[in-house]
């Protein structure tokens, strides 16, 4: 297991999608706890109602993790 696991959360807030990264140091995230550490990690969901809470773990990185692809040229 790696020291910090990634997770994108998919929510509605305001009749609107909303998505954001977590990264959290379990194997597990529920949506209870996505929600929780949401509302801390980041100001303007602090007060938000969200609801459909949608946990998923990444198991690949992000294209800003600095990893090189094929498609990049040096």
């Amino acid at each position: 297991m790696s020291d910090n696991e990634r997770y994108v959360v998919s929510f509605i807030v305001d009749n609107q999608l909303g998505r954001r990264t977590l990264g959290c140091d379990r194997d597990n995230l529920s949506p209870c706890d996505a929600q929780a550490t949401l509302k801390q990690t980041f100001p303007e969901l602090r007060d938000a109602s969200l609801t459909d809470v949608q946990v998923q773990k990444r198991t690949k990185p992000d294209e800003g993790d600095n990893i090189p692809g094929h498609y990049q040229q040096p």
